[in-house]
């Protein structure tokens, strides 16, 4: 066996060694294609993966969740966890307080973290470099560090359980990783030639014009990524908004992703999930819910994944 399997492959080298130059380049092509697409749809898979996980799970009924014999596909398709996940998160309400949150704090970013990228990338100032430095440490410095002084701030200021706090830090550059998108804005305007501000000067623009009309439409594609970025990482965010933002009136849709359990536990009489089939019994209600919170990030990923796609790739280009 071991010998025709050795005679096999050596009659295919034998017949490609007799093979002419452009035969042989469009084999190692569509042997090259294939490689490729076997590690594309590879990491494709595992990118997807969860994604199939939750969606399968969020239609599965209690009891199929609990059959070590069903994997992905339930016997039955459960509906109704939509529905009481729907009720669980308060969903129009949530809705409305993360968009707010999220859509609000992405747009100031786009705008003023592009001033500060603005002053930094094109004017050379004597403490350009010192504003510089403080950008990187804010950058580098973990927020759960600041959390506790900040939190003070905005109580003497009666600015809890509103989406101050949240918003009112983008107006300065500092929201959720407001330095990383001054530094991106930074990077995109010092690429720009000093030829087009110097025109636009010598027509008689002035600063404000040359910011508005000459410079950001040239970094559009810094716009795209930082507005994308800063409202996913908003809506996503678990931290800050349960510190400013825990009182039920005003929560977002993360922290009520927690309350799911408790609406279970109450609609079956019990006072908490007190055993681990209790608490398994809400998974497929909460893997509901999850999906319920994804949907919209999924939908703005969707509309703006080629202009993102497109601004990474200018990056590079720039470089």
């Amino acid at each position: 066996m071991i010998a025709k399997v050795k005679d096999f492959f050596s009659g295919l080298v034998q017949k490609y060694s007799n093979l002419g130059f452009k035969a042989k380049k469009k084999i190692k092509f569509v042997i090259g294609r294939i490689c490729l697409y076997y590690v594309l749809i590879e990491l494709a898979f595992l990118f997807i993966l969860p994604f199939i996980y939750i969606i399968t799970t969020a239609c599965m009924s209690p009891d199929d969740y609990l059959d070590p014999t069903i994997q992905y596909i339930p016997s039955a398709i459960q509906w109704d966890n939509f529905s009481k996940a729907w009720t669980a998160l308060n969903y129009p309400s949530s809705f409305y307080q993360t968009m707010l949150t999220s859509f609000g704090s992405a747009v100031l970013q786009t705008v003023f973290c592009a001033l500060a990228g603005y002053a930094l990338g094109r004017y050379h100032t004597k403490w350009r470099n010192f504003v510089f430095v403080l950008t990187i440490i804010v950058l580098l410095i973990p927020p759960q560090t600041t959390i506790l002084s900040a939190y003070g701030m905005f109580v003497n200021m009666g600015m809890i359980n509103t989406i101050l706090p949240i918003v009112l830090p983008c107006l300065f550059g500092l929201g959720l990783r407001g330095a990383l998108f001054v530094l991106i804005y930074m990077y995109f305007f010092q690429r720009i030639p000093d030829a087009m501000d110097d025109a636009a000067r010598i027509d008689g623009a002035g600063p404000g014009r040359v910011f508005m009309q000459i410079m950001m439409p040239l970094v559009r594609s810094a716009m795209i990524i930082t507005f994308i970025f800063s409202f996913v990482w908003h809506w996503n965010d678990n931290y800050e908004t349960t510190t400013y933002m825990y009182h039920e009136s005003v929560m977002t849709l993360q922290p009520r992703l927690q309350n799911i359990s408790k609406y279970y536990s109450a609609t079956i009489g019990l006072e908490e999930a007190v055993t681990q089939q209790d608490k398994a019994m809400t998974e497929p209600m909460l893997f509901a819910g999850c999906m319920l919170v994804m949907i919209p990030v999924l939908v703005v990923y969707i509309i703006g994944q080629k202009k993102l796609v497109a601004g990474i790739e200018r990056i590079g280009v720039i470089e």
